[in-house]
């Protein structure tokens, strides 16, 4: 069985009524087509790009009673993204979830550091 192709991430922000969430599309915005067949309301927050790649990360946040819809959005956008030519998009994905990944263990690892020089600070 085929592993499933993580290509968006959850974000942390409290909200009684939305979730948050970042996604890879392609410039041409092939996600938007499943929203609309999915029915999803999407609200579209910041998006990046860079001019080197035809990808853009997207953030955005949706409707809580939407999320089964916008995940399943998600989950049929790899196999549109390679019938419309974009063949290294799985890989863009991981790469996309391992950067971010990473990114927070630096991050922890960092405010971690800085907690044990104040607490050693705090001693002296």
């Amino acid at each position: 069985m085929q592993e499933e192709l993580k290509n968006y991430l959850s974000l942390e922000r409290f909200s009684l009524r939305h979730k948050y969430y970042v996604f890879l599309d392609a410039g041409d915005y092939l996600a938007d087509g499943l929203f609309i067949k999915h029915q999803v309301t999407v609200k579209f927050m910041q998006e990046y790009g860079r001019d080197d790649s035809p990808y853009r990360t997207i953030f955005c946040r949706i409707n809580k009673k939407d999320e089964n819809a916008f995940h399943e959005a998600l989950r049929e956008l790899p196999n549109k993204m390679l019938l419309c030519g974009y063949p290294d998009y799985p890989a863009r994905c991981r790469d996309f979830i391992e950067q971010v990944v990473n990114q927070k263990s630096k991050e922890r690892m960092c405010s971690h550091d800085s907690d044990d020089a104040s607490a050693k600070a705090e001693q002296a």
